[in-house]
């Protein structure tokens, strides 16, 4: 029950506060994203019970949500206004790079750290993290903006090459922010659905996520191939390394397009069945490796989609929490098929067989999509 209080509230919330990062200042949304997320740790470290764990998942959801294509919009548009959005894939490839190998050192961290002081000394420092991530996002410099949203009308839109801070806009109780907000949803979604390479991108991320979510699955698997708890975690633990090397590679898969991005894609899919359906090492690493190609794919589509949004847009964040929504229903049609399938047989053929099916669809969508660069985005406009 938790876990799916805590995916449908981030569902629920993706795309909303993604129109209010297109209208507020993006660095306050990312500091007050800071604080739920931290307000979410010291909930679990104050009320350890049911109820507790309930709010914290909520309060971490709502963080997600005010972060997502918050983020992405404000780095894109801080780069934009240098000139130099063709750094975009590669300062995004290696931040998820180092936010994984963070990760890595965090899971390694927990037992010892539970060892010398329990639930309590891990929740502690978890907060201490979280506050830590509050002060850098206030180190940030003020947003810039190619579009930013005002209230609607024909007056409202700057000259889409001239870059500025933003102003504070009015507070989100302002009857004009009410306004703005209900417009930038609009266009936002607007823009997601009637602009051809925003659209190809939508659908091949969503597309790419039904090989990622492979990855809820890999305990078992390994499981099933009769390796022990210890090795899984081995195996586990290897397989984050191997996806934080290849993600720090997205900005060269960023750039491939046609038949060449679809074969990665299959590549992916390939791997990811064989090593499902594998034995010992052998199945370990084809199941590693397909992962971490997977991912980064994965990454590599956030660069194409800033790229196809295009320099004009008054709706950037609104646009990538879209995106946020669409891997969300990639990986709940593969929790879906795999669910539905081990209703009748064993779950290593199923995911072998769904991985091998899912991957077809994955490939056509990446032969469509634009590349994540400058020069080789296609022009956004409706198509």
């Amino acid at each position: 029950m938790l876990l799916a209080v805590w995916s449908l509230s981030a569902f629920v919330l993706e795309v909303p506060s993604g129109a209010w990062a297109d209208l507020l200042d993006r660095r306050r949304l990312l500091v007050a994203s800071g604080l739920v997320y931290a307000g979410a740790f010291a909930t679990w470290l104050a009320w350890p019970g049911f109820w507790g764990f309930l709010l914290g998942l909520v309060l971490w959801s709502c963080s997600d949500a005010l972060h997502s294509g918050t983020w992405e919009a404000y780095l894109y548009e801080q780069l934009a206004a240098r000139g130099e959005t063709g750094r975009y894939a590669r300062i995004k490839a290696r931040s998820e790079s180092v936010a994984l190998l963070a990760m890595a050192g965090a899971i390694a961290a927990a037992a010892p750290l539970h060892q010398l002081g329990g639930y309590p000394a891990v929740g502690t420092a978890s907060l201490a993290v979280a506050l830590v991530h509050v002060g850098v996002t206030l180190r940030l410099p003020r947003p810039v903006r190619d579009g930013a949203p005002g209230p609607p009308g024909p007056l409202a839109a700057p000259h889409p090459t001239s870059p500025r801070a933003v102003d504070p806009p009015p507070g989100p109780g302002h009857p004009a922010a009410a306004t703005g907000w209900a417009s930038t949803l609009r266009q936002g979604l607007a823009e997601a659905r009637a602009v051809g390479p925003v659209r190809r991108v939508l659908v091949g991320y969503a597309a790419v996520v039904t090989l990622v979510g492979f990855d809820e699955y890999f305990p078992l698997l390994l499981a099933d191939d009769g390796a022990t708890v210890g090795r899984v975690a081995l195996v586990m633990a290897g397989i984050v390394l191997l996806e934080a090397v290849a993600t720090g590679l997205s900005d060269r898969v960023a750039v491939l397009t046609g038949w060449r991005h679809a074969a990665l894609v299959l590549l992916a899919g390939v791997l990811l069945a064989s090593g499902a359906g594998g034995t010992g090492l052998p199945g370990a690493l084809a199941l590693g490796v397909g992962y971490a190609v997977a991912s980064s794919l994965y990454v590599a589509g956030d660069a194409r989609l800033q790229h196809a949004i295009g320099g004009a847009s008054r709706a950037r964040a609104t646009v990538t929490s879209v995106a946020g929504v669409a891997g969300e229903v990639g990986f709940m049609v593969t929790l879906a098929t795999v669910g539905l399938l081990t209703l009748g047989l064993e779950l290593t053929p199923v995911v072998v067989l769904a991985t091998l099916v899912l991957m077809v669809p994955a490939a056509v969508a990446a032969w469509h999509m634009p590349a994540g660069s400058p020069t080789g985005a296609d022009e956004a406009g409706p198509g």
